[in-house]
């Protein structure tokens, strides 16, 4: 590590490691809203504003986090099971003729809910607690599916679909994704450029499109300054199934707190404390409430943050205090979030490949921990296996369903860490004291 999480980096390296955190957390945020403006069929102008209000929350809620939540250098972000669900039940609502924004109401005050959930779950000092559930098998399994459940959207960005609403595989497009990764692992073994690896690959690679004319013209703002605004979707509304929904995928994600605190304490070389974990559970709480106010998706500390200081090798706060100030002030300046809004999806996609192997790495490395008896493949390869199977079945074949059944059975994420917290902590319970013991899990 060259630089703790209370050291100060040199002015060169604080800014180069501040854009770095910038340009990562763009990367990996602004498609969410652009996917979910066109599914719920938004003007460009309201997906503008999406998009500004995206950035101006994650860098207020990441700022929050970092400076009195749970102190790490860990951005906040969009959670895939947030969006997930915003997806799913959008294509349920429209099937029972609900209009899309009906769902976003619902989801304001559905966020809310969880947010308190978080909040209560903090203050009373109970998210350490639940900390022993979230074994070296879970916390293992659980990355293995995030990576898994990721890699599908990252490869076919690679490949050219979606970009610039291509359906096909782009072979032009794949080759110099291809030549991109090969770029960041060659900078990432040159010892002073290691730390901005990802950030010079995004960088070149957005000017190689920009000189092979690929990139699509940045629309124009329609005002200097814009400042964020109350319940993006319209009046909140109560809808049982909505409600619910968010109330239980609050509880899931606990597993993301918990799980996310313990890999950023792995990279950054400390161990997390019971204070930390119920300041994260709280300040997550408060960041739910800001995303169910303001009409974003809802923001989860995110894992990604810890591959990113493992590739780096920069765990410093101050940058990522820096960085978070600029988050906000893109948030606030239309022209400026429309321009990185431009970033060619396959270019991000591409330089963030080395990133997101990590996070596989960081389950099969709990998973190495673990003695390979009949146990451990039993629960492992039973969760894992149900987890991946669901991801194949099509989001459509779960429309019949209850929106809270089809949310449940339809994400392979989300069923696949239940299974294992099921078969780890009741069907094959262990007791505590033969349990393994390894970074704080019982």
């Amino acid at each position: 590590m060259k630089y703790g999480l209370y050291d100060k980096p040199p002015l060169i390296a604080t800014v180069l490691t501040a854009l770095q955190w910038v340009i990562v957390t763009v990367s990996s945020s602004v498609a969410v809203p652009l996917m979910i403006g066109d599914i719920y069929g938004l003007q460009p102008d309201e997906i503008g504003n999406l998009m500004q209000q995206t950035l101006f929350f994650i860098g207020l809620a990441s700022l929050l986090q970092v400076w009195i939540g749970h102190r790490y250098p860990m951005m906040e972000g969009p959670a895939g099971l947030w969006w997930g669900i915003f997806v799913i039940l959008a294509q349920i609502g429209t099937s029972i003729g609900l209009h899309p924004k009906e769902i976003g109401q619902s989801f304001q005050l559905g966020l809310i809910m969880a947010g308190l959930l978080f909040l209560v779950l903090g203050l009373a000092g109970w998210i350490d607690k639940l900390q022993k559930w979230f074994t070296p098998l879970v916390t293992g399994t659980y990355m293995i599916l995030l990576a898994v459940s990721l890699c599908s959207n990252m490869l076919g960005g690679m490949l050219g679909i979606g970009y610039a609403h291509a359906t096909e595989v782009n072979p032009v497009i794949a080759v110099v994704s291809v030549a991109i990764v090969a770029v960041v692992i060659w900078l990432m073994r040159i010892q002073r450029l290691s730390s901005f690896a990802v950030l010079f690959g995004m960088v070149g690679g957005w000017l190689f499109y920009a000189i092979m004319g690929w990139t699509e013209p940045v629309r124009p703002a329609d005002a200097f300054i814009s400042m964020p605004s109350l319940f993006f979707w319209g009046t909140p509304r109560w809808d049982w199934g909505v409600v619910l929904t968010s109330m239980l995928t609050g509880f899931v994600l606990l597993t993301n707190l918990v799980t996310s605190i313990v890999v950023m304490g792995k990279a950054t070389n400390t161990e997390p404390s019971a204070k930390q974990y119920n300041r994260g559970g709280v300040f997550t709480g408060v960041s739910h409430i800001l995303s169910g106010l303001s009409g974003v998706v809802g923001m989860i500390p995110l894992s990604l943050a810890a591959a990113v200081i493992q590739t780096s090798r920069v765990a410093a706060r101050l940058p990522f205090f820096v960085a978070m100030g600029v988050i906000m002030l893109i948030g606030v300046f239309p022209a400026v979030s429309h321009f990185l809004a431009a970033i060619p999806t396959p270019v991000a996609y591409a330089a963030l490949f080395i990133t997101y192997t990590k996070l596989l790495g960081f389950g099969l490395k709990d998973f190495a921990s673990l003695p390979m008896d009949e146990r451990t493949l039993t629960v492992g390869g039973s969760s894992l296996l149900v987890g991946i199977g669901i991801m194949f079945v099509p989001a459509t074949a779960w429309q019949s369903m209850p929106p809270l059944f089809s949310f449940l059975f339809g994400n392979g994420l989300l069923l696949g860490v239940i299974v294992c917290l099921v078969l780890e902590h009741v069907v094959f319970r262990q007791r505590e004291n033969t349990q393994p013991q390894k970074d704080g899990h019982l």
